[in-house]
C-alpha cells in the first residue's frame, strides 16, 4: 500500500529518534515508521553500563523468539568489523524486519516481515559494540578505547548485566554468535561465559 511507503531519509531519522530516545532503562518498541500496524513481535530497546564506574553504555535490540520465548534459545549475536551496528543484521540479516525496496528505488521503503528470521525460534540479544558503534558510547576518551581482549570483557560484562535485569531467561540455552570480524571474539567471550560459570556453580 502506498500509505506505507516513507523516504529513506525519513526512515532513517525516525529510527534514530525511536531507539536513541530510550536513554533511560530499557523500553518496548510497539510500532516503527514503514511498518503497518503493531510489531508482531517483541522488540525492547535499551542501555547496558559497562567498565569501570560504566562508562560505556552498550545499546541493544532485544527480540523475544515468537515460538516459546521463556524456553526457546537465547543468542547474543556480536556484528562484524568490529565497528557494524546490530541495526544491520536486525534489518538485513538475521532480524524479524526487512527493508523493501519498492521498484528497485530509494524513495519508496518500507518493513516487512522476514520470513527468514532467527527470531521466529530463539530470542536474539543484538549489541552496538564497541563504544562508538551504532548508538554505544563512552563518557570518557580513555573508555572509548578498545582492543580484541577489552571488547570480549565488555561483551561478556554485558550479557551478565543484561540476564540481571532479565532473570525470566537465565534457565533458557545460551549460544554466543556473529559474523565475520566477530569469529575471533565468540570463543573467547564463550569462554568468559564458562568460567564464568564456573565460579557461580562449582
Amino acid at each position: 500500500m502506498e500509505t506505507n511507503h516513507i523516504t529513506y531519509a525519513s526512515l532513517c531519522i525516525l529510527f534514530v529518534f525511536l531507539l536513541s530516545s530510550f536513554s533511560d532503562g530499557n523500553s518496548i518498541v510497539k510500532n516503527l515508521p514503514g511498518f503497518d500496524g503493531d510489531l508482531p513481535f517483541t522488540l525492547e530497546t535499551g542501555y547496558v553500563g559497562v567498565g569501570a564506574d560504566e562508562e560505556i553504555q552498550l545499546f541493544y535490540y532485544f527480540v523475544e523468539s515468537q515460538r516459546d520465548p521463556l524456553h526457546d534459545p537465547l543468542l547474543l549475536y556480536l556484528t562484524g568489523g568490529p565497528g557494524t551496528s546490530g541495526l544491520y543484521p536486525f534489518l538485513y540479516q538475521i532480524g524479524p524486519l526487512s527493508i523493501n525496496f519498492d521498484n528497485s528505488t530509494w524513495e519508496k521503503l518500507a518493513l516487512e516481515i522476514n520470513p527468514n528470521s532467527w527470531a521466529k525460534t530463539a530470542n536474539v540479544l543484538f549489541v552496538d559494540l564497541p563504544a562508538g558503534t551504532g548508538f554505544s558510547y563512552a563518557t570518557t576518551y580513555n573508555a572509548s578505547k578498545s582492543s580484541d581482549s577489552i571488547l570480549a570483557k565488555h561483551s561478556y560484562q554485558f550479557l551478565i548485566k543484561w540476564l540481571e535485569d532479565h532473570p525470566r531467561f537465565l534457565n533458557n540455552p545460551l549460544y554466543v554468535t556473529g559474523i565475520s570480524y566477530m569469529g575471533i571474539l565468540v570463543p573467547v567471550v564463550t569462554l568468559e561465559v564458562y568460567k564464568g560459570n564456573n565460579v557461580i556453580f562449582f
